[in-house]
């Protein structure tokens, strides 16, 4: 049996994009390839603990879930335990020249990683994801230069809304390129992530062979995503207007910032709508939604690390998704919306050009703009033969492009060949 390893900055229950595709992809590869996975991770449950080390934190160190053997590993050791000590770590060689250093220095620091590689077993191959966490990408780098093994990276990387956001600077790295020189596959959510980085690497020296470029996308599995109770929702807590929401972190580059200004417009212009926030919450934006004015607060339901089932059940209680984000580089929560025939507000960019046909099946928005977030709000709520319209162009896009029964097919490809 093929033994291979998959590291990454946080595993279930740990939740986001890129954790969700690789619980996927693990359990994908231990259940219908019957290969032995096993699963390096952080003990972070939430992004603030890999930044910030006061975050929420995963006490099972090693276990097994849905067939996948997951080992947890702290963040940090000795003095770059604690926070501060850790951030100057990160401050005064995150940029370094040097690669080793560079790396090093960079979110998780899992130094306790390195200790493990000195007595690691054998392994067919190694897969790491996501950036901006190199940190990750150094430790599958060093066991697959060990061990002469194949090195596969899963990068979920992002190019922010255009060449000057200041987003760039944790995701484009020249300590990064040997990471991308090195790979055997790259699996990618869509061509211009592979665009991205094939010029990346090449203004840094290093013309990537395309050919290990392989675009797998995003998807959900729809016999089991189906089946929410918007009503119970809404009952629950006691909900009676049209709702917009957003599901996942709530975070400033994810739009959540900008989503609630726009809607002040919109609550200003005399609406009735409620609006849901689901998710992990942040420490920024609890105290945001702390210092509102009652009169906007008050519209405003905060759930804080959702269940699956009420997840659903939210799904298919709501009217509008929006999640105008500059940090995704595919984003399955706007497959999730499409899959209950929701129309999707998202980011205008090459990313989400390539994902989305602008005005059939959602909306492409200006990060930042809330007044066209909030217009298009607004003109979506007085239509409901539009919502319904656009909505359901969206569920027919997942239907035949994005249920994983379909996409993991080349998963097959990519490991089978190894």
């Amino acid at each position: 049996m093929k033994k291979v390893l998959n590291i990454i900055q946080r595993y279930y229950p740990g939740e986001g994009g890129a954790e969700r595709f690789y619980w996927t992809l693990s359990e994908y590869l231990a259940s219908n390839l019957g290969l032995d996975v096993d699963v390096w991770t952080t003990d972070a449950l939430d992004s603030e603990t890999l930044w910030d080390l006061d975050g929420k934190r995963i006490e099972k160190k090693e276990e097994i879930v849905r067939g996948v053997n997951v080992k947890r590993f702290p963040i940090g050791k000795g003095i770059f335990k604690y926070k501060y000590p850790n951030k100057i770590l990160r401050v005064l060689f995150d940029s370094f020249p040097n690669f080793k250093l560079a790396n090093l220095a960079t979110c998780p620091t899992a130094f306790k990683m390195l200790d493990e590689i000195k007595n690691i077993k054998q392994y067919d191959c190694v897969t790491v994801s996501s950036s901006p966490y190199y940190f990750i990408f150094y430790v599958g780098y060093l066991i697959s230069k060990k061990l002469n093994i194949p090195y596969i990276i899963a990068p979920a990387f992002h190019s922010g809304v255009d060449d000057k956001d200041p987003l760039r600077k944790k995701y484009y790295k020249k300590t990064a390129v040997p990471f991308f020189e090195h790979a055997s596959r790259i699996i990618l959510n869509t061509t211009k992530e592979g665009d991205a980085i094939y010029d990346f690497c090449k203004e840094n020296g290093v013309e990537l062979d395309r050919d290990k470029f392989v675009v797998l996308g995003q998807g959900v599995y729809l016999d089991k995503i189906m089946g929410g109770n918007g009503q119970r929702f809404r009952e629950k807590y006691g909900l009676k207007n049209p709702i917009v929401f957003q599901m996942g972190g709530k975070t400033v580059e994810k739009g959540s910032f900008n989503l609630v200004e726009s809607m002040k417009r919109v609550w200003d212009s005399g609406k009735q709508v409620d609006l849901v926030f689901a998710g992990l919450s942040s420490k920024d934006f609890d105290e945001y939604l702390k210092n509102l004015d009652e009169k906007y607060r008050k519209n405003i339901l905060n759930i804080d690390n959702i269940s699956e089932e009420e997840k659903w059940d939210l799904f298919d209680a709501g009217d509008i998704f929006s999640m105008v984000s500059k940090t995704d580089s595919f984003g399955i929560v706007y497959l999730e919306a499409w899959a209950y025939s929701k129309p999707v507000l998202a980011c205008s960019n090459d990313v989400m050009e390539e994902i989305f046909d602008d005005g059939k099946d959602g909306y492409l928005l200006e990060y930042g703009n809330t007044k066209e977030i909030a217009g298009k709000i607004v003109e979506l709520l007085e239509d409901e033969s539009k919502r319904k319209e656009v909505g359901s162009m969206g569920r027919r896009k997942v239907e035949e492009r994005y249920d994983w029964k379909k996409v993991m097919k080349k998963v097959d490809e990519i490991y089978n060949k190894l």
